[in-house]
């Protein structure tokens, strides 16, 4: 998700300074994704170049600038919640490259890769699974919700790992390297 798209549809509901769009961005994803100032601020300052934003009147306490949708902005975020996503899985994460690089160069460290990362992928699941519960303790169905989709995408993905370490050792059965 773009942090751009995570402002608009913060300032649709009240005009915000960007230290309240932080904090409430984080709340909203149940502190799942951290954000810095800057790339706040970044944001801001991109929204209202490209006319999606502007400021909302004067400088509040600590001389704060709070910011809201303008029409613009408003059919903009509009548009995209009501688009579905078309875009297929990024390959280029960092465990593709490492696993066609490791086939190609390590000499049998690929299984070690793999292993590690199941490892990365079961205590994801472990985490995922507790924030979860702590969404449903706290009510926050949309969190959970979010959590649910994160668990389904992580148990894909440790399948993909286990598919992968099945068909290296195939090709390593059939004396060939997985390329």
């Amino acid at each position: 998700m773009s942090l751009k798209f995570g402002v608009l549809g913060l300032l649709a509901e009240q005009p915000l300074h960007g230290y309240d769009i932080k904090n409430r961005f984080e709340a909203l994803l149940g502190g799942s994704w951290d954000v810095n100032f800057g790339q706040v601020y970044m944001t801001l300052q991109r929204l209202e170049r490209d006319g999606l934003i502007e400021t909302d009147g004067k400088r509040g306490d600590r001389r704060k600038l709070a910011y809201r949708l303008t029409g613009t902005g408003r059919k903009t975020l509009v548009d995209w919640l009501s688009r579905p996503e078309s875009e297929p899985q990024q390959l280029r994460e960092e465990i593709y490259v490492k696993l066609l690089l490791n086939t190609r160069l390590a000499d049998g460290r690929v299984d070690d890769l793999l292993k590690a990362q199941r490892r990365v992928y079961m205590q994801r699941l472990k985490d995922l699974a507790e924030l979860e519960q702590g969404a449903r303790r706290e009510g926050r169905d949309d969190l959970v919700l979010l959590f649910k989709g994160a668990i389904l995408h992580t148990e894909a993905d440790l399948k993909w790992t286990d598919a992968c370490a099945e068909e290296i050792r195939n090709s390593n059965r059939k004396g060939g390297k997985a390329k």
